[in-house]
């Protein structure tokens, strides 16, 4: 079978290199087939990867042990190649474009190829916009005189009597493309700006850490005047010698309260170690090159450069930190060992996020950079994977190889029961994220924790993991209505609740929040456990059965 290979990038840029053979292998040690300079591509390992024909089909394997190869932008250990796929050794290491060759394929190259591969190879190549016509130039000759066929030579010979002509036209081109990119970059400068509305500052968030404090003892300062204004009405109605009626009426609202705070500590208790921190971010590429967006660089003090109109500057060219934009919600156990359940776009933000979309059509494809969990008392996140997603419902499964020791999963009610409207229930979760964790400590340790975390999301929450201070608030509330597609309750939530598991009083997981009416505070939308076993049990996950145990409640 023949085969080409054409590198676009790295120590071999430039070469295009045919060979007829069962086997061979990559890397930088003299044993393999095709040597990489191990001075200039540092990512590739002695033997990288290695390709084989196996049933008239080329067939690539990671060799290298670091999950280090990538086809099309995506790691893989073992791919059947296609004609045109791209091969890179190692993250942003040498990348070579590999094609497939008919057996009366003749010793030249086409004219197509080298004007691809020439395209690809200045594109890839860090310069200066306007020598672009230059560099593809340079390319195309040298590709032609090296590789191609005797028409092709005489042609390029040609060519070369003309090259003011050339150089017109290929700089008019040049000029359209540095046109269009300027106007794509500048379009996606602006939709990066939306995306980052939310943008973690240590100002605004000490501002939000203050508000929550205000608003936590504004509820508690309301719970305890309501307990003592029935514990003075009781004393009151006993003293006047009140009917009896009047005096169980004010009795029953106290042991409502108290029962209410102590079905909530009782599920805090006995739960919150099962129900982590979700952490993830995710960016963007270009569909064409599989070029990260990246921003343009920083100032001294992390924040990214700005255009004039306050928008983040980005770009597909350079080595700078590819854009990330980072989200936070719930994820739950569901077993001991490791599957987690939570909501789908938790794994897929960019579907549900208006500029995001846009950013897609504007020629980009999302990435999913990050996917973690912190559950509490662990000093370290989990490193998560998708097991499978539910295409009609916002639910996700999700797996770590290391779920935390001496958790408790979290036990699901029987698919068969449903709860009734105003049965109470506990929702743990992690609303506002850092906002409300940070709110409930003492302000000089929130204060020493927003200095190391220099408000970065993913430093902020393996800060509050180090000192073992991740865990979930409980918000609590009735069920308001029941439909077989969707749980309807009232409780408090906020960014951060999707994923949450939401309790019933006996300690069961009855649905999983998803959503809040922006229109009517505190009501939320759960999705029935029903429809998580279902997905549970279309990926073969075994379920948990819960052991009835009644917590004591309203």
């Amino acid at each position: 079978m023949k085969m080409t290979l054409c590198h676009l990038t790295g120590s071999l840029k430039g070469r295009t290199q045919y060979f007829d053979t069962d086997s061979i292998s990559f890397g930088i040690g003299g044993e393999c087939g095709i040597v990489f300079d191990e001075t200039k591509d540092s990512t590739v390992c002695p033997v990288h990867a290695e390709l084989a024909v196996e049933d008239q089909s080329p067939v690539i394997r990671d060799r290298s042990g670091q999950n280090a190869l990538l086809i099309n932008g995506q790691r893989s250990t073992e791919a059947q190649l296609k004609d045109g796929d791209l091969i890179q050794f190692g993250e942003g290491g040498p990348l070579v474009r590999f094609r497939l060759l008919c057996d009366e394929a003749p010793e030249c190259k086409p004219w197509k190829h080298i004007v691809e591969d020439s395209r690809d190879i200045v594109v890839r190549t860090p310069h200066p916009r306007s020598m672009s016509a230059f560099y593809l130039t340079r390319h195309l000759l040298a590709d032609v005189a090296r590789y191609g066929s005797l028409p092709a030579k005489i042609a390029a010979a040609a060519l070369i009597l003309v090259p003011m002509l050339i150089i017109a036209l290929l700089g008019i081109t040049t000029y359209r493309q540095y046109q269009t990119a300027r106007a794509s970059e500048q379009r996606m400068a602006e939709l990066v700006g939306q995306l980052e509305a939310g943008r973690l500052t240590s100002a605004n968030l000490e501002q939000r850490i203050e508000r929550e404090r205000q608003h936590a003892a504004e509820l508690s300062r309301q719970r305890d005047e309501l307990v003592a204004t029935l514990t003075a009405s009781l004393k009151e109605q006993e003293a006047t010698r009140r009917s009896q009626q009047e005096i169980q009426a004010i009795r029953r609202q106290l042991t409502t309260l108290e029962g209410a705070q102590k079905f909530a500590e009782d599920i805090v208790r006995r739960f919150e170690g099962g129900v982590g921190l979700l952490q993830g971010g995710y960016g963007f590429r270009e569909k064409e090159t599989g070029r990260p967006l990246r921003y343009q660089g920083f100032d001294p003090r992390g924040n990214p450069f700005l255009d004039k109109d306050g928008n983040t500057l980005v770009t597909t060219d350079g080595t700078a930190p590819p854009v990330v934009i980072y989200y936070a919600g719930t994820g739950f156990l569901v077993d001991r060992v490791g599957t987690i359940v939570t909501n789908r776009h938790m794994t897929r933000m960019w579907e549900t996020y208006e500029p995001a979309q846009q950013a897609l059509q504007a020629g980009f494809e999302p990435e999913l950079r990050l996917l973690r969990i912190f559950f509490p008392g662990t000093p370290e996140p989990y490193t998560l994977q998708l097991l499978g997603a539910s295409e009609q419902t916002d639910l996700a499964v999700l797996w770590t190889d290391r779920p935390p020791a001496g958790v408790a999963p979290l036990a699901l009610a029987p698919a068969g029961e449903t709860p009734g409207v105003g049965e109470p229930v506990v929702v743990l979760s992690y609303p506002g994220t850092f906002d409300s964790i940070l709110a409930r400590l003492a302000k000089p340790i929130s204060d020493e924790i927003l200095r190391e975390g220099a408000a970065n999301s993913v430093r902020l929450a393996e800060a509050l993991a180090r000192r073992k201070l991740v865990r979930p608030l409980a918000t609590q509330g009735h069920v308001s209505n029941v439909s077989p597609e969707a749980i309807t309750f009232e409780a408090g939530g906020g960014g951060g609740s999707s994923g949450g598991p939401v309790f019933d009083k006996n300690g069961r997981v009855i649905a999983v929040n998803s959503a809040g009416f922006t229109k009517v505070h505190g009501l939320n939308l759960g999705l029935p456990v029903r429809l998580a076993r279902d997905l549970l049990a279309q990926l073969r996950v075994p379920v948990r059965e819960p052991v009835r145990h009644s917590t004591e409640g309203p």
